[in-house]
Formats: structure tokens, sequence, C-alpha cells
């Protein structure tokens, strides 16, 4: 026993040298992801640089866009914030009590169909929600509440809130199936029912990875282009408290202009400006997601 014993001991250091070069590897290539992500944000930086200096904080202050004269992008900023909290309103109540029932009540063939229905309606491209949200959506809108126009922020944030469900979902229940089988052992065999168990015992345990998957859903609503460009009315204005009117938001933005304004002076760097805005706000709401799992662990 003490001889097999320190043979496997032995065997474990000595293929320590063959793991080395696999080691240099992976830190290759994390070193090439976290340069990628500081060169994309350097790149933004400098190509912002021409608008701050000419508008200030005006830039993120004003309310007017004017290509030659003013650039103000607080109407897009606004925009971008009400249609994801929308979106991440309507969508996460209905992703995580779904999943939650997936992973806890339903049978493994049952779960596996489910499954892979949510995961093929995550991979749909955006174009097709888009194509959905104008021949129904904004119809639905229209008469549903008697507007004169059906392409509105409401519009947009229902159909982001309908793209993210199938990515909130199955990441969640990724998450919660992940808990081992003992904790619910263990927590049944003490009384509680099984709600009880997957409540206060599976969720907690599957806390930092149901954190992943709301990040990763608002992320994707805060980053969608084409299909709420083609929802969303597309006018330079802050709404507001008001759903039920056209607006614009930091993607569609982009979407819309980018394309005329490349190698235009201000007009190119203001929209690399809107860029900028956007990679702070996901990187914000990464870094704050992150150290909120940190403290739900501790």
């Amino acid at each position: 026993m003490k001889l097999s014993y320190k043979k496997n001991f032995s065997n474990c250091f000595s293929g320590q040298a063959h793991l080395e070069p696999l080691a240099w590897i992976f830190a290759l290539m994390n070193l090439i992801f976290v340069t990628g992500a500081m060169g994309l944000g350097v790149f933004l930086l400098v190509q912002s640089l021409p608008i701050m200096k000419a508008e200030g904080l005006d830039f993120w202050l004003g309310e007017n866009w004017w290509v030659g004269e003013t650039y103000g992008a607080l109407s897009m900023i606004v925009g971008s914030l009400m249609v994801t909290a929308l979106a991440v309103t309507l969508a996460l109540p209905i992703a995580l009590s779904a999943a939650l029932y997936t992973s806890e009540y339903l049978s493994p063939s049952l779960r596996r169909g489910v499954k892979g229905v949510m995961e093929l309606l995550a991979g749909v491209p955006g174009i097709i929600y888009g194509l959905l949200g104008i021949s129904f959506l904004a119809v639905t809108v229209k008469e549903s509440f008697n507007l004169l126009y059906g392409n509105t922020l409401f519009t947009a944030g229902c159909l982001l809130a309908i793209m993210i469900l199938p990515t909130v979902l199955t990441l969640a229940e990724d998450a919660l199936h992940a808990v081992p089988i003992e904790y619910r052992e263990v927590a049944e065999g003490l009384g509680l029912s099984k709600l009880q168990t997957a409540l206060r015992v599976v969720v907690p345990q599957a806390s930092s990875g149901i954190v992943g998957a709301i990040l990763l859903g608002i992320g994707k609503a805060m980053g969608e282009t084409i299909a709420v460009l083609m929802v969303v009315g597309s006018l330079d204005r802050i709404p507001g408290w008001n759903l039920f009117v056209s607006g614009q938001t930091i993607p569609s933005k982009l979407g819309r202009e980018a394309a005329e304004a490349l190698g235009s002076g201000l007009h190119w760097s203001a929209l690399m400006g809107l860029g900028l805005t956007l990679f702070f706000m996901v990187s914000i709401l990464t870094y704050s997601g992150t150290r909120f799992t940190e403290w739900s662990r501790r």
C-alpha cells in the first residue's frame, strides 16, 4: 500500500515537467485575451479624444446631436439604460423561475428537451428577432396601447427581454443543476420540502453562476444593435419616463451612423465616444457583479 502510494506520488511530480509547456501556453492565451481587451479600450479612448476636447462634459450631458454642429450623448445613454432595465425586469422573473423548475422538477428527458430548445433560441441571430419585432411585436404594441407608431422604447425592451430570456434561463439552469445532489438529500432528510430545498439550499449554492447568467443577459441586452435598431424608432431625444415613444440607444446609434461617419472627423470621434461609454458601462457592470459574487461567497 505504501509502495503504491509513493509510486503514484512520485509519478505526479515526474509529470510536472511535462505540464510546464502547457502551462506556458495557457498563460500566453490569457495574455492575448487581456491584451486584446486593453487594446480595445485604448483604441476607443484614443479615437474619442477629439470629441472630448471639443465638447468636454457636454458630450455626456448634452441632449442635442446635430451632425457637424454639436454632439450630445445623453439621449442615447438614457435610452440604453431604459431599454435594458425594462428587458431585465421582464425577463429575469420568468427566466429564473423557469430555470428553477427545469432543474428541480422536470424529469431528465424533459429537462434535456427544454435545454435543447432554449439553447437553440439563444443562438438565433439578432436579425431574426428584429424581423419578429417589426412584423409582429411593433404592430401588437401599437394596437394594444392605441399608439400612432409601434416602434418605441417599450417595443425594444420587450424584444430584448425575449432575446435574453433563453440565455439567462439555460445558464442559470446549468448553475442550479451543478449543485451536488448531496445538498438536496441532506436538506430533505432534515425535513425541508422540495421547494424549500430549492430556495434555501440550491439557489444560494448556485448564486455565483446565477449572477453570471444575469450579467451575461444584461450585457447582451445592452449591446444588441440590429434588433433594437429595427424597432426603437431611432429619434435622438430624452424620453423622460415615457416608454411609449420613439428613442435611441447607443448600439442603435452606432449601427445607423457608423458607416457614413467613417473618417469624417468629429462625427466619427463622437461615435467612438459612444462606444467608449458603452464599454465603460459594461465594464462597471461586470466589475460590480464580480464583487457581488465574492461578497456572497464570504
